[in-house]
């Protein structure tokens, strides 16, 4: 199988602690159910892994009535941005699924098959080398393209972070003398207020674009490394279907395959691991980050009613 230049060992620190918590119990039974789901009703899968979902998002949203546009928008592409995380984890675990499928017939022919039958063999590799890879190659745009959109937001949130925090510095004293009387303690002290509890959404949404970005680089780095595995398994049986239909040539090709099915079988655990592990992360990313937006909602409201 193909190396990555990147790692994707999980060690066995990551394996106590999160595959064996009950959060990561809860996604696998909810995702496993739903392997084979046609990708037409990829809203019905949606709908029972994303937390909190859209609507109730966007409820929150229009409630907290923000006075920064530009964080309004920014903190609604972390939302969008971390639901098209979920639909792309989701639709890798269909590819994992056709994998599984794809290698069953090959699998069962290393395990079972008399040396004898190389006909089946040679009808089986056929079938193989007609089938599509389930992975996603180094040219499809969709796992690149959420990347992208994260760094872009990552770079977005840095800047106005920063200018958040400049505006905080500029009117906290004694940095700042009243040069009117129009300015009182108490506009300066609401708009510090405001501008701290944008700064503190800002942060966890920054973080949060972080972490994700470093999950979707992993499963890039997983996804690359068995789309490859595929390819290499599908030129070394068109090797063989271009050579004889003879038991010799059956059982070398078999014999590769065989060597070649623990690395597979392994990867494509690591990648089902690393997508329910990122399903998780999406929601309580996105629970973070509504917390922090109601409890401004709360503070806010609770100022105003005094």
């Amino acid at each position: 199988m193909d190396s990555s230049p990147r790692s994707t060992n999980l060690s066995p620190i990551y394996t106590i602690n999160v595959l064996h918590a009950d959060s990561y119990k809860e996604m696998s039974r909810i995702t496993s159910s739903m392997d084979l789901v046609v990708a037409d009703q990829d809203h019905l899968m949606l709908a029972q892994v994303l937390r909190p979902d859209r609507d109730h998002v966007h409820k929150v949203l229009h409630r907290s009535k923000s006075k920064s546009k530009s964080l309004s928008e920014l903190i609604s592409s972390y939302f969008d941005n971390s639901e098209k995380t979920t639909r792309f984890c989701l639709s890798l675990r269909r590819c994992i699924a056709e994998a599984w499928r794809l290698y069953r017939p090959i699998q069962n022919l290393i395990d079972q098959l008399p040396q004898s039958h190389c006909d089946l063999v040679f009808q089986e590799f056929g079938k193989f080398d007609k089938e599509h890879n389930p992975f996603p190659g180094p040219d499809s745009p969709t796992l690149d393209q959420i990347r992208d959109l994260f760094g872009v937001l990552n770079r977005q949130l840095e800047r106005r972070l920063s200018k958040s925090s400049s505006r905080i510095r500029f009117v906290r004293p004694p940095t700042v003398c009243c040069s009117g009387a129009a300015i009182t303690a108490y506009t300066l002290a609401k708009f510090t207020r405001r501008e701290l509890a944008y700064e503190a959404q800002i942060k966890v949404a920054s973080r949060n674009t972080y972490i994700l970005k470093t999950d979707l680089d992993t499963l890039d780095s997983l996804v690359r490394r068995l789309h490859n595995a595929v390819e290499g398994d599908k030129r070394y049986i068109q090797m063989g279907l271009g050579i004889m239909n003879d038991n010799n040539t059956a059982q070398e090709v078999l014999k590769h395959l065989e060597m070649d099915q623990q690395n597979l079988r392994h990867c494509l655990d690591l990648l089902e691991q690393k997508i329910t592990t990122c399903l998780i992360t999406v929601n309580q990313s996105r629970s973070l980050l509504l917390q922090e937006i109601l409890h401004h909602q709360s503070k806010a409201e609770s100022s105003h009613s005094q």
